[in-house]
């Protein structure tokens, strides 16, 4: 409470939306309050184990349930944790205060979910024009002219932002509760979502470039602690490892387009960078500075929405816990990029150059992602290569000038792809950790509440008519077919690259359903025996079923204007854009609705077909990709590793910079620095061991050598003279 006072206070620009600060704060308070109740079950364990019986060490904390193998799953009884986790005799996975982290992460977030809605509220009540809640606390940075601020800022789009991160980031809390139940890291990992939920509101929220950073590293760092989550295992904290180090590479980028934005502008405040763009296009260096910036600022959005050339780290990921999977890929921070350019449309809109490369990286990184996913033998693996390809789809849009069709299809991407990824941990928490769908099968009959909805989530991944992927993705497609008919015929490229991922995508999500749910049971039922999960697991995903099904209705299609919330929401915060967009390009973006009607047939037949087409191949088994692989087993390899990027970057770049390193280690360390300073105290001790010598108490050795030195010294006078 002193802190809210102090924040009312001292605000310069307070309103009575002080309560946006609790929409991080609350989750931070819940992180820090897990983490406490960490380290007192840390204590209590110690306390109650046993001293370890004569002859036998530490178990290496694999549990007694055992180590996982790489494909193993790692559901909620990895026991996989810090050396302090491992429990040992009879101390309890689930001990002391620890077990009280899911009521305090899930109270946090639900928390967090009220202040967004009552923020969500306040915005409705003022005048399109006016939504806007700002909280400034105080002057942080003033350097010259250029001061930045503590602020937060509630519009339209961080409000659609806030509500899918709070609504959706509950869901997988509420899930976690049932899914971690018996994790020894439990209360660590409550700790770790929730300061991942609050770094998420830091982003969305803040009203400069700054604050949005430490929410861009905040995400990064926490997606790192969360991918290794289980890091005794070894690939996990690789994994943890890769991703972030391939998010510096766009971060870099990010932080030089932001230098370049306060040199034109002289600040980092979002809203005025926007407003002031179309005032720097007369002068053609600062346009060029323009066009430069964005393209940083994309790539920076490229490595946190894994897209190419950065996508390689979001597939391997999958190594957390499954609803980690489904909070990054779905709530927080692989949306990051795409709100991004969202926030700073003017930026993007001017220039036909930007939005095209914005568009020709969108639509490949779609095709190169669902190409990937065809093949994947592991659940989580084709969902990963879903999420990059969808990812794409949002970029695409972007590059069209639909803003909102982009934030359209990020909120029922997150409603289908949290459902499917939370479906694909039911799945593997009643398989007992089997992530293989070659090894399952039949499985609707044992989790019928998960097959339910998950063939919900599928439905609407795949764009079957009337489910809410259906409406946001075809419109993405209708808005490219528009730019190409209008503007540029290579945008009509694009679209049809975007209609074959469609194609795949529906296929692809079907196979997945047929293998896992269809079929005989290709698993071992003397070992094996699935079962549908808890209550806990089983609520979030019918929710998230419904919000699949229904999720559409927020953007009814063009063809009824007045229907599409999402549009009439974000419009008048989108006007800035439009109207560079439209100076740019001569028109506002969008297509005739005779076209968007027969667009949206195809796109309801291209849905229809190829997930009848995916499902009927593989109902009875895995047997066309083996068939497949037997034929083509260049193509076979090539398009289950991803196109072999992640090879092309181990031996072109991870490998040539490890040579480098050796070599400068070998010649540069140890010769050159460290042969330097070895060479020199060697050379010390054999000058001292040589002098030394001629210390040896002799009378006569004295005297003779300061004959010696006489005679030189007589000479070099001589010389001198």
């Amino acid at each position: 409470m002193a802190l809210l006072a102090s924040i009312e206070s001292s605000a310069p620009m307070a309103t009575e939306m002080d309560l946006l600060w609790l929409l991080p704060l609350l989750p931070l308070f819940g992180a820090a309050l897990c983490g406490a109740l960490y380290l007192l079950t840390l204590r209590e364990r110690a306390r109650l184990r046993p001293a370890p019986a004569a002859g036998h060490g530490s178990h290496g904390g694999h549990g007694s349930h055992g180590g996982h193998g790489r494909h193993s799953g790692h559901g909620s009884h990895s026991g996989h944790g810090d050396d302090h986790d491992d429990h040992h005799g009879d101390v309890p996975v689930h001990h002391g205060p620890g077990r009280f982290a899911g009521f305090v992460a899930c109270g946090a977030i639900a928390g967090t979910l009220v202040v967004a809605l009552l923020g969500f509220v306040r915005l409705l009540g003022l005048d399109a024009h006016d939504r806007l809640l700002e909280s400034s606390v105080w002057h942080w940075i003033q350097a010259g002219d250029v001061t930045i601020d503590v602020a937060m800022r509630l519009d339209p789009l961080s409000a659609v932002l806030a509500l899918v991160i709070s609504g959706v980031g509950l869901l997988i809390h509420v899930y976690s509760t049932g899914y971690m139940k018996s994790d020894p890291g439990y209360a660590k990992y409550f700790a770790y979502l929730n300061l991942f939920v609050a770094a998420m509101f830091v982003l969305v929220l803040s009203s400069n470039l700054i604050g949005l950073f430490v929410g861009w590293e905040g995400v990064g760092l926490c997606s790192y602690l969360l991918i290794g989550f289980w890091y005794k295992l070894g690939w996990p904290a690789e994994a943890g490892q890769k991703a972030f180090v391939v998010n510096r590479i766009g971060d870099a980028m990010f932080l030089v387009g932001s230098f370049l934005l306060v040199s034109l502008f002289g600040t980092l405040d979002l809203g005025e960078i926007g407003a002031g763009v179309s005032g720097m296009l007369a002068d053609d260096a600062s346009r060029t500075k323009l066009i430069a910036a964005a393209l940083l600022l994309f790539g920076g959005a490229c490595g946190k929405s894994a897209q190419l050339p950065l996508f390689t780290w979001l597939p391997d990921a999958m190594a957390g816990p499954t609803p980690v999977s489904a909070l990054i890929h779905a709530a927080t921070m692989v949306t990051a990029g795409v709100y991004l350019v969202v926030r700073l449309n003017p930026l993007f809109a001017f220039s036909e150059t930007v939005l095209l490369t914005i568009g020709v990286v969108g639509a490949a990184t779609a095709f190169v992602g669902a190409t990937s996913a065809i093949f994947q033998r592991d659940i989580k693996k084709v969902l990963a290569y879903s999420t990059v390809s969808q990812l794409g789809f949002m970029f695409l849009a972007l590059s069209v000038g639909a803003w909102y069709s982009a934030v359209f299809h990020l909120v029922t991407h997150a409603f289908f792809k949290g459902l499917l990824f939370l479906g694909a941990g039911s799945v593997i928490h009643g398989m007992h950790h089997e992530q293989d769908m070659l090894k399952m099968g039949g499985l609707r009959r044992h989790m019928p509440t998960t097959f339910k909805t998950f063939l919900a989530g599928s439905a609407a991944l795949s764009g079957l008519p009337l489910m809410s992927g259906y409406f946001s993705k075809d419109e993405i497609l209708a808005y490219t077919f528009g730019m190409g008919s209008d503007v540029n015929p290579l945008w009509f490229v694009l679209w049809g690259v975007g209609v074959v991922t469609a194609m795949l995508t529906a296929f692809y999500t079907w196979r997945m359903v047929a293998l896992t749910f269809f079929g005989t049971e290709r698993f071992d039922v003397a070992k094996v025996h699935p079962h549908e999960s808890p209550k806990s697991m089983t609520l979030p995903l019918v929710v998230l079923a419904i919000a699949s099904v229904l999720g559409g209705l927020l953007g009814i299609p063009g063809l009824l204007p007045k229907m599409h919330a999402i549009k009439n929401w974000l419009h008048p915060m989108l006007e800035g854009g439009e109207e560079l967009y439209q100076a740019t390009f001569g028109r506002l973006p969008g297509v005739d609705h005779t076209a968007e009607a027969i667009l949206l047939l195809v796109g309801a037949a291209i849905g229809l077909g190829f997930s009848h087409l995916g499902f009927r191949r593989y109902t009875s088994g895995p047997q066309p990709d083996t068939a497949f692989q037997s034929k083509r087993p260049a193509l076979f390899g090539f398009l289950s590793n991803a196109w072999r990027i992640d090879r092309v970057y181990h031996d072109w770049i991870v490998q040539p910079i490890k040579l480098l390193a050796f070599l400068i280690y070998v010649l540069v360390d140890q010769f050159v620095i460290d042969g330097a300073v070895n060479g020199s105290a060697a050379l010390a001790r054999g000058t001292a061991a040589h002098v030394r010598r001629f210390t040896d108490g002799s009378l006569k050795g004295y005297a003779l050598w300061m004959g010696v030195g006489a005679v030189v010294l007589a000479l070099a006078g001589l010389i001198l003279e």
